[in-house]
């Protein structure tokens, strides 16, 4: 089997997605998958350019911006009863920057592999506390404002797409992805100097999308994507001033819900290897009740109803893109 000088750039990669991924935060599982993944598309493409020369393998990089608005409430008991809303917590235009990594192989020309992964660092947020007492937020126990303007969001996604429609200047495709989110909040107050609270929540789920790109002119496409899919929302919290809790887990949250996105981009063609891309992520995230299991200093354990959650997210990507 020929290995080409093409490979050995995927190995390259390879090896330093592994260096990026392993001092990151993304669990042990998606690390497992993106080096199986990466390898499997190794001995893909080595197998294909044994036949073929064509250019079936891209790679795309750049910086990406997201603003997320975020929501979880907790009732006062499993029945969500007294009251049905007891703690609220809001984040609001929670600002990140960051950059993503994007790798694409057709071993076949309607089959696409996909692997893709973006790490990004918040930069500025606010957010607002509360307790209540009696039902529908009415007399209020408790209200604070706080800032979070630090943090980090991860993302990682796998999966496969096939073409039903792949001509010269049209295309149209449905993938299947698994994907993970982590976003990391922080909960800080000028006004409390030893105030480091932290939220971790993360968002696994199952989609599905339909993908499709059309070419305005021979250099310039324009590409849209709608996904819908079923997630399991888990959370971990360190409530660092409140001394009943316990440390470093206060609370965890568990419940189960549904992502639905939406992307548009314009891909401009440089030449026959380098591209130039702009695209735009708009989407929310939401889950039904579930279950949050407070953890005390006495070792007891209090289960309340968990509400569910609600983000809202806006995401701008710019990159280049590299077919080989």
């Amino acid at each position: 089997m020929v290995i080409s000088k093409s490979s050995e750039g995927i190995r390259y990669f390879l090896s330093l997605t592994g260096k990026i991924i392993e001092t990151n935060t993304i669990g042990a599982a998606e690390f497992i998958i993106l080096k199986f993944i990466f390898f499997f598309l190794l001995v893909l493409f080595n197998v294909h350019a044994s036949y073929c020369q064509s250019r079936n393998f891209t790679l795309e990089a750049g910086g990406v911006g997201d603003i997320s608005n975020f929501q979880w409430s907790i009732a006062g008991n499993l029945q969500g009863q007294s009251p049905n809303i007891l703690s609220e917590l809001t984040f609001k235009k929670i600002t990140s920057l960051g950059v993503f990594f994007n790798g694409i192989y057709k071993p076949l020309k309607r089959l696409e592999l996909n692997v893709y992964y973006q790490k990004n660092g918040i930069v500025s947020g606010q957010g607002n506390d509360a307790d209540y007492q009696d039902d529908n937020r009415k007399f209020i126990t408790y209200q604070e404002p706080f800032t979070s303007d630090k943090g980090q969001l991860e993302n990682f996604r796998t999966g496969a797409g096939f073409y039903f429609i792949s001509k010269a200047d049209f295309s149209l495709k449905t993938a299947f992805y698994y994907v993970s989110s982590v976003q990391n909040f922080y909960i800080l107050n000028s006004d409390f100097d030893n105030l480091n609270s932290t939220y971790k929540a993360k968002w696994r789920s199952a989609q599905l999308s339909v993908e499709n790109s059309y070419h305005l002119t021979p250099n310039l496409s324009i590409l849209g994507t709608i996904s819908y899919g079923l997630l399991k929302y888990n959370s971990k919290a360190n409530w660092n001033l409140i001394e009943i809790f316990k440390h470093p887990i206060s609370f965890e949250q568990h419940a189960n819900g549904y992502v639905l996105e939406g992307n548009i981009g314009l891909n401009y063609k440089l030449n026959s290897s380098l591209n130039l891309l702009l695209n735009g992520d708009i989407g929310c995230k939401k889950t039904s009740k579930g279950i949050d299991d407070s953890y005390l200093q006495n070792n007891n354990q209090i289960a309340t109803q968990f509400n569910g959650s609600n983000i809202n997210f806006y995401q701008l990507r710019i990159g280049t893109s590299l077919s080989f």
